[in-house]
Order: C-alpha cells, then sequence, then structure tokens
C-alpha cells in the first residue's frame, strides 16, 4: 500500500516529501557533519544504506575489481550526489579523473558547488527522460548518445541505473559504454536478475525478458532475465567477469555483498 502510494505521487512531490521527513534529522546533523562531501540525508534519492558506509563499500570493492590506479580515467554512470565520488577522492590524483553524470540538475549542482577544490572531478547534467525521476524530458535513454571521447576511460561504473531502465535503454547504455571504455577496460554495474521460470515477490508483472516492479511506473524497479541481459552484454562488445548475487531474492543482507546483483563486465580487445 506504502508503495503504491509513494508511485503514485510526482518526483518533485516524493522530494518534498523526503526533505520534509528527514528535516529534524538533517537540521540536527548540521552541527556534527564534518565532511562537505556528504549531502544531507533529505536530498539524497537513493534507498537503502547509509551514504558513506555504502559509498566506501562499492569504492573499495570496484577498484579492486576493475583494477583502478590513482592515474586512471573514471565515469560514473549515473552519479547523483556523489556517494562514489566522495571515496574516489582519497585516491584519484593529478594524472586521473573522475568524471560524473546524472539526469538531475539539483545533484549535479550540488556535486559541482561542492568538489570546487578536486579539479580532477568533474560532474554533468544530461537531462534523459525516466519516469521514476523526470517523466519531462524530450531525450530518450535509447537515444542518447554519451558526450565522451571513445576508448577514453579505463572504468565505468554504474549502480543502480540499469535497474531503473527499459530493455532498449539498457542496450543502448551498454553500447555506449563500450564505445568510451578503452580496450580491456571495465564496466562495474548493478542490476536486478531473474532467475528463469521463477517468479519474485518484488516484481510481480512477468514478460518474457524482464519483469516490472510497478505497471504505471515501469522504471521504477525492473529486473531482466539472466540469458537475456548476459547475450545483450555479449552483443555489446563485453565479457562477463563475474556476477555476485544480491540479497534481494532471500531478504537476508547478511548473505551477500549488496542488495543487487552486481555484474563485472570487461571491454572485448
Amino acid at each position: 500500500m506504502i508503495r503504491q502510494l509513494y508511485y503514485s505521487l510526482t518526483p518533485c512531490c516524493r522530494r518534498f516529501i523526503r526533505r520534509l521527513f528527514f528535516l529534524p534529522y538533517d537540521c540536527f546533523a548540521i552541527f556534527k557533519r564534518k565532511d562537505k562531501l556528504v549531502p544531507p540525508k533529505g536530498k539524497t534519492n537513493i534507498g537503502r544504506g547509509n551514504f558513506v558506509e555504502t559509498g566506501n563499500k562499492f569504492f573499495n570493492d570496484i577498484v579492486y575489481e576493475c583494477k583502478i590506479k590513482s592515474e586512471s580515467k573514471v565515469l560514473d554512470v549515473g552519479c547523483g550526489l556523489g556517494r562514489i565520488s566522495r571515496p574516489f577522492t582519497t585516491l584519484i590524483n593529478g594524472l586521473g579523473e573522475y568524471h560524473g553524470f546524472d539526469i538531475l540538475k539539483n545533484e549535479i549542482n550540488w556535486c559541482q558547488k561542492k568538489y570546487n577544490k578536486h579539479p580532477q572531478f568533474r560532474f554533468y547534467c544530461y537531462p534523459v527522460k525516466n519516469d521514476l525521476y523526470l517523466p519531462k524530458c524530450d531525450t530518450e535513454a535509447k537515444d542518447f548518445v554519451f558526450p565522451f571521447k571513445p576508448n577514453y576511460f579505463d572504468a565505468v561504473f554504474v549502480i543502480s541505473v540499469f535497474t531503473h531502465m527499459q530493455p532498449n535503454a539498457v542496450e543502448n547504455y551498454l553500447n555506449q559504454i563500450n564505445k568510451v571504455l578503452k580496450p580491456g577496460g571495465y564496466c562495474y554495474s548493478s542490476f536486478f536478475i531473474a532467475d528463469e521460470n521463477k517468479n519474485h515477490e518484488l516484481f510481480p508483472y512477468v514478460f518474457e525478458e524482464y519483469c516490472l516492479h510497478h505497471p504505471k511506473i515501469k522504471n521504477a524497479n525492473v529486473a531482466y532475465r539472466r540469458d537475456y541481459l548476459f547475450e545483450m552484454t555479449k552483443n555489446s562488445g563485453f565479457d562477463i567477469i563475474k556476477e555476485k548475487t544480491g540479497w534481494w531474492k532471500n531478504q537476508n543482507p547478511k548473505s551477500a555483498f549488496d542488495f543487487q546483483d552486481i555484474v563485472i563486465l570487461k571491454k572485448s580487445n
């Protein structure tokens, strides 16, 4: 019932309610917050977990799995308020580069202001239509072209982005990521991977190749059938290096690395 009510609200209304709900906490936290790269809780769009702890967890895993060094060039797709970029300030030096983009202007404006003392960190807003976050936009995700140089990045990470995209949009983003990655570069991504011939409580609306959480807000959460997803990654020029099953299926946080499934891809040489 609560979920149905939540998705019936406009994105602006959901953001307003979140700001209002966390206002007492954020007002009190002003006196305790020492890291200016940590946003007020009411500003964030992320779901579960602690902003700092989750960001650090992903940072450590991304650096290890994607072999990122201080001089690496990395791209954060759907960077939001910098949950992943914040810990990267401890690694990326003058030779390396961090680039992050998001579809929401407020998030990018916040990051551009807060990271002004980190010249290696650059943030961009590219509005792309998404019925969960930005329903009124002319650019469709299936048509969006990444405005970055080909073969430029050592690694691209896409956390909780493909989980809010339709098949043709995922296919386009995979192709775009492959284009901007160097040969042998890594893509660290998260998905909901649905088991074949099995229904999942979180995704009651089942189609041949994917499942939806909500019939009207189609990008609320999207799960993909394993064979279909892996065929799509292969067709986009990637090899699957590793898969880490998430705990969304068994609802036991201690059983897995993250709530969502992690898929690590490598661009074919």
